[in-house]
């Protein structure tokens, strides 16, 4: 399980839009359950564009993923296109620390074929008296 912090700047963060948040946000706790600590920040630009700002940040042992969107005063698109890219850059870190292990373990295998089969060529040159 992990912690939920949503802050807005500009913007009121009503029950609506922190339901809304932690909806969009549970997506990505089923990527990897690692997640500790997800900060949502919802900003809005005093310009006169008056464009919505949302950044998050997700913290996992040993590393923290960040994005950021800026769009059109709608928040549930905003929120889609962040949960985007962040589900991609927990799908990279997934693999590639998996990857880490399974390359480890397939290391490990190797070595021990290559050590099974020269153990039985060893026998059979013995066997033959090639070797003594």
């Amino acid at each position: 399980m992990y912690t939920l912090n949503i802050s807005g700047h500009h913007v009121t963060s009503g029950q609506e839009v922190q339901a809304l948040v932690k909806d969009k946000m549970d997506n990505l706790s089923r990527i990897n359950q690692q997640i500790t600590t997800i900060k949502v920040i919802l900003n809005s630009e005093k310009h006169e564009t008056n464009k919505l700002i949302v950044e998050a940040s997700v913290h996992i042992p040993g590393h923290d993923l960040f994005a950021t969107v800026k769009t059109d005063k709608q928040i549930s698109p905003a929120l889609d296109m962040l949960v985007s890219k962040l589900e991609k850059q927990l799908i990279k870190y997934k693999a590639r620390h998996s990857v880490g292990k399974v390359h480890k373990d397939n290391a490990n295998d190797h070595e021990s074929n290559f050590e099974r089969e020269f153990q039985a060529e060893y026998n059979e040159l013995v066997e033959r008296e090639v070797l003594q």
